[in-house]
């Protein structure tokens, strides 16, 4: 885990160093994310899995009005209540890299459109006894990313 975290730093390092010498050109994210989970039952078990809470930290860096590239991290750890009364817990982490559309939009403007697609990997780790400070198995998964949205313009450096 210690390696995937500092390859991720030294991406993001690497990513930041054009947006050294150019000021407007990156921006910088912190987001709380909320995985809401449904229970599921198979084989005579059931598995309620807890909701929680994580984080997700981005960095764009914008080439030009149309288009920008940018590095997700993000982690989650969740519970899983067993029908059989064992409790274990899950870490997810998720390292990915997209290219974002623009459309070209001023930055006066405070709406600002776009369209992204890029990949990375989820890196699950097997449940644990809760509490446990003994490492399970993990599980690494390729994936791909889509999306859009909007971003909003609050004030000169802040947005939503």
């Amino acid at each position: 885990m210690q390696i995937k975290l500092s390859l991720l730093v030294a991406a993001l390092v690497l990513l930041s160093l054009p947006a050294l010498a150019q000021q407007g050109n990156s921006e910088v994210s912190v987001n709380f994310t909320g995985n809401f989970q449904t229970q599921t039952s198979g084989f005579g078990l059931t598995d309620s899995a807890s909701s929680a809470g994580g984080f997700l930290v981005n960095y764009r860096y914008h080439f030009n009005h149309w288009s920008a590239v940018e590095v997700n991290y993000g982690h989650t750890r969740f519970s899983q209540f067993y029908s059989s009364g064992n409790v274990t817990q899950a870490n997810v982490n998720e390292a990915t890299f997209a290219y974002q559309f623009t459309f070209g939009i001023s930055e006066q403007a405070r709406f600002h459109p776009f369209l992204e697609a890029g990949t990375g990997a989820l890196f699950f780790s097997a449940p644990i006894p809760a509490g446990s400070s003994v490492s399970g198995f993990s599980q690494n998964r390729p994936t791909f990313l889509h999306g859009a949205g909007v971003t909003y313009k609050l004030v000169h450096n802040l947005s939503v």
